[in-house]
């Protein structure tokens, strides 16, 4: 993790904070957020995680582990970007929108 926050950091996102949240059974879990600017009147969440999720079946009964599906405005998608990567690969999308 102090990994990912020193790239995050390196970044320089405008109006970027962190908030960690800890449970006394799991593991911590980190929140940027980024204020909005000047025009932006939408808000979007990205999801991402440092640990491996095995393959499997059982996290919806009607979706593919591995396939994209997309139903009403939702995509679904587990396994599309689980490699760890995922904070990298957001925050540099946020800093060049």
């Amino acid at each position: 993790m102090e990994c990912v926050d020193e790239y995050i950091n390196k970044l320089e996102v405008k109006g970027l904070s962190k908030q960690i949240y800890k449970s006394e059974t799991g593991l911590p879990l980190v929140c940027y957020v980024v204020e909005a600017s000047e025009g932006c009147n939408k808000n979007i969440m990205v999801y991402g995680h440092l640990d491996k999720q095995p393959y499997g079946t059982g996290w919806f009964d009607r979706l593919s582990p591995t396939e994209p599906k997309i139903e009403g405005d939702l995509l679904y998608g587990r396994g599309a970007s689980d490699d760890g990567y995922a904070p990298f690969s957001c925050m540099l999308a946020v800093k060049a929108c």
